[in-house]
């Protein structure tokens, strides 16, 4: 599998480009690079950086060009970017993903998490939630477990149709098995598909203005138009 990411774009007609960014994918590795070097309210810098084309190895602006160490050079791979119609293709053309970096109309750069929601996130957030090895999973998996606290105990009080999907469960119990697995989202999906069904599969994080705290969690129920574009 070995941690391969992916960089995405939307564009202002509306279309999606995207393609690999290496492997090594995590935080620490692309999405620190894309938050240090690749300044989000900077079109130039953007356009320049989806102009490369995939990319084996993510770098340092201009670096293809030489100058910099090999660890902060651009290692091109020589073939385009894939074009789509909506943001859920982005994760189409390469199997196994394990980070995707999603640049939007907003000009904040996202970080995706392909799991079985695609939980969609502001890089920002991630960059001040890092544990002390500067590492984002422990972040992540809190994340999920706040997801889930939502779904049954927050979300049942907005949808009266979803409510009555969880009648005669116990939902305490089943609530408290998933938070204390290593990978709660994930035996959710397994194990209560019915319950997982209800809901489009891409989730947006909404934070504070410091970029420290998670301040919404907005999912929706499941469209029957499955391509529409995603837009909060």
């Amino acid at each position: 599998m070995g941690d391969v990411s992916i960089i995405a774009r939307r564009l202002k007609d509306g279309h999606v480009q995207y393609g690999w960014s290496g492997n090594g994918g995590y935080y620490q590795s692309v999405g620190n690079r894309l938050y240090c070097w690749y300044d989000e309210k900077d079109d130039n810098l953007i356009e320049y950086l989806f102009g490369l084309g995939e990319l084996r190895h993510l770098g340092k602006p201009g670096s293809e060009k030489g100058g910099e160490t090999w660890i902060n050079t651009h290692e091109l791979a020589g073939t385009s970017h894939h074009l789509g119609t909506t943001e859920r293709e982005i994760f189409s053309r390469i199997a196994f993903i394990d980070y995707g970096y999603f640049y939007d109309l907003d000009q904040e750069w996202y970080y995706v998490e392909p799991g079985p929601f695609r939980i969609k996130i502001p890089l920002e957030l991630i960059h001040n939630n890092l544990d002390e090895r500067y590492y984002e999973f422990d972040f992540l998996r809190q994340l999920q477990r706040d997801i889930l606290h939502y779904i049954y105990y927050e979300y049942t009080q907005k949808d009266e149709e979803f409510k009555a999907l969880l009648e005669g469960r116990d939902i305490d119990t089943e609530y408290q098995a998933l938070v204390e697995s290593d990978h709660p989202v994930y035996d959710f999906w397994k194990k209560y598909r019915n319950i997982f069904s209800y809901f489009d599969d891409w989730i947006v994080i909404r934070c504070d203005e410091e970029r420290k705290n998670v301040t919404e969690i907005v999912m929706r129920k499941k469209s029957e138009n499955r391509e529409e574009t995603i837009e909060w």
